[in-house]
């Protein structure tokens, strides 16, 4: 009895510690007519951010709200659920995460506790990646950079698996889904809303921020780039950074090409990886106000640099 009572004193305890702990509120605003974003700090994890930097949309159908990218963890699932109901009261009918990276797609948790029978949907890949462990990772990644105020958060991978092509039909709406191979990630799928020209682009692009692109690769995001753009669509979401027209994905590719044009010129003067970063920062001047610059430009001068370096074998 003793330690059962002590059992339950533990599991309240720990419950109040998660309880604690609210991600302040940060509005949706609308982007588009039926959809609406949440555009986070452009920060990496912090415990100033409290653990929540992306960009959680909304699209509303005549069947309820889907959600794509609900956050990075149960604290920011549960803030979205609160902006939701200030936008609406119709009920969460589906979610998508666009990539394996637990800052979008932690916050499953709380959509999964307010609405259990939801699908949620991602590549298939993103599915297995999380089944090997990948989720794990990143639950202890935002405990750790956010000093515990992410303790409680827990995987709840997605349960509907799509591919590049795919549709989905929801209240009146189609997501189609667009997957061209390893770009951020090789678990990026990108969601075009068809009859509103929504695109949702998860880390594929990111606006006044630099990402990690050790996942994926340079020549990779630029194809995917270049192809998502033949779509017909208006108003672009990307994983981090505000929304707006084509020029979101323009800027960003660019970005890219300067990165690996420059570590090509490096590689053709005969210079190592350690010495293309000084003629990257050159090419990407413009890019070196944005968030993450200074700790990004120099792995990935490397990175682009063994890129162009396997091309020539």
């Amino acid at each position: 009895m003793r330690t059962t009572i002590t059992a339950i004193v533990l599991a309240f305890l720990s419950w109040s510690a998660v309880a604690a702990n609210v991600v302040r509120d940060y509005p949706f605003e609308k982007v588009a007519e039926n959809t609406w974003v949440i555009h986070g700090p452009l920060g990496h994890p912090s415990v100033e951010n409290q653990g929540f930097m992306n960009n959680p949309g909304i699209v509303m159908t005549s069947a309820g709200v889907v959600i794509v990218d609900p956050g990075s963890s149960v604290m920011a699932g549960e803030m979205v659920l609160r902006m939701i109901a200030k936008v609406t009261d119709k009920p969460v009918i589906a979610t998508f995460n666009t990539h394996v990276h637990g800052d979008h797609w932690l916050g499953n948790q709380a959509v999964r506790a307010a609405y259990p029978n939801t699908p949620i949907y991602a590549h298939p890949k993103l599915i297995e990646k999380v089944a090997a462990g990948e989720g794990d990772n990143w639950v202890a990644m935002m405990d750790r950079l956010t000093k515990g105020f992410t303790k409680g958060t827990r995987v709840e991978v997605a349960n509907k698996a799509l591919n590049h092509g795919d549709e989905v039909k929801i209240g009146g709406k189609t997501f189609r889904i667009h997957h061209y191979g390893q770009a951020h990630s090789v678990t990026d799928i990108m969601i075009e809303v068809v009859e509103d020209g929504v695109v949702f682009l998860g880390d594929n692009v990111t606006a006044k921020r630099i990402p990690s692109l050790r996942h994926g690769t340079f020549q990779g995001n630029i194809s995917t780039l270049k192809k998502i753009l033949k779509t017909d669509a208006k108003t672009w979401v990307p994983g981090h950074g505000p929304s707006g027209d084509q020029s979101v994905v323009t800027v960003y590719m660019d970005y890219l090409s300067a990165v690996y044009e420059a570590a090509k010129l490096a590689f053709n003067d005969d210079l190592g990886s350690s010495e293309a970063k000084p003629i990257v920062m050159k090419k990407t001047a413009a890019f070196s106000g944005w968030e993450g610059y200074e700790s990004e430009i120099g792995p990935q001068s490397i990175q682009a640099y063994l890129e162009v370096e396997a091309s020539e074998f």
